[in-house]
């Protein structure tokens, strides 16, 4: 699975550079085309990663999909089973009400009795149908609302850390920036990378790999506030969109997610090994009449500074 989200990233972001260079617009169906162009052009294992991972993704959603309208199926079935229980009674009862309208000997009147006190017993007697019933349809709808959330959790979350994948993140940043540019609340972004993290996949395995950035999703949700978006934006680079933040401030968040980090560790549950690890951060800061795809590339640029520079550190778009 590393090697599968390092080549999406490796081949994202030579495309995203390429429409930012390019001026191309950053639409979804023109995005995808130029990904694929660009995994056209990479080494085969590279390509055969990639489908085989799109395949059992395609595959699964489609599992959960398939579950979820067979619930539906289901709960078509039980309610379509309420209403004809109900609707029969409800008919019949309807017919005597109007033939008590119309009745005037005493002998119609108690013949109306018997078959209304027989229909209302029948009633009675089918009551605990209809409430069993009731009550598997609610179950039933529970279900089917855990399922359609399973489903659309796996289109916004990455299932390695937990955080949000790069979908969520763009259908939030172009959110956040609509919300900007109308009201002209700022945001920032803090471009987090692991330093040196081909070393530790290297040395221990990408096993143990993979549980550092599953401990650091867990971190950077427990060090961000409520109101923060964090996300991976690929292999071990992860975006986390801060709303209403200044630079000034985005720094202090920065600082503290790198200051903290340096004095934790992150384990890897499955191998029982520890690491403490450092990141390098990127932060960039919305401006007027900015787009998202210039915004991402001042952060990767400040990154790219801050790696230069040592690694470790804080670097902003006013250092470039």
């Amino acid at each position: 699975m590393e090697r599968f989200y390092l080549t999406v990233a490796r081949v994202a972001k030579k495309t995203l550079h390429h429409m930012v260079e390019h001026r191309i617009p950053m639409l979804p169906d023109i995005y995808s085309r130029h990904f694929y162009r660009f995994l056209a052009s990479t080494d085969v294992e590279s390509k055969e990663i990639i489908e085989e991972q799109q395949l059992s993704d395609h595959k699964e959603v489609s599992n959960q999909q398939d579950q979820s309208l067979g619930i539906m199926r289901e709960l078509a079935t039980m309610i379509d089973k309420l209403d004809l229980i109900t609707g029969e009674h409800t008919e019949k009862l309807d017919n005597h009400l109007l033939n008590l309208k119309e009745y005037e000997e005493i002998s119609d009147l108690n013949q109306l009795k018997r078959e209304i006190t027989e229909e209302l017993s029948m009633v009675l007697n089918s009551n605990h149908e209809i409430h069993s019933n009731i009550i598997d349809a609610q179950e039933t709808v529970k279900r089917l609302q855990s399922k359609m959330e399973e489903v659309a959790d796996m289109a916004t979350v990455d299932e390695l850390t937990g955080l949000y994948n790069r979908r969520a993140l763009f259908s939030r940043l172009s959110e956040e920036h609509s919300r900007a540019e109308r009201y002209g609340q700022g945001f920032t972004l803090l471009l987090i990378d692991i330093d040196d993290f081909k070393n530790v996949n290297d040395e221990y395995g990408h096993q143990v790999g993979d549980g550092i950035l599953r401990g650091l999703g867990a971190f950077l949700r427990q060090n961000l506030r409520d109101s923060d978006f964090p996300s991976r934006f690929g292999g071990e680079e992860f975006i986390c969109l801060l709303p209403s933040t200044d630079i000034d401030h985005a720094v202090q968040a920065g600082n503290k997610i790198r200051n903290l980090l340096s004095q934790s560790t992150l384990s890897s549950k499955k191998t029982d090994i520890t690491l403490q690890i450092t990141v390098s951060i990127g932060i960039s800061a919305f401006a007027s009449g900015d787009n998202i795809d210039n915004l991402i590339k001042r952060a990767d640029d400040a990154l790219y500074l801050a790696k230069r520079q040592g690694k470790n550190r804080v670097v902003t778009e006013r250092e470039l």
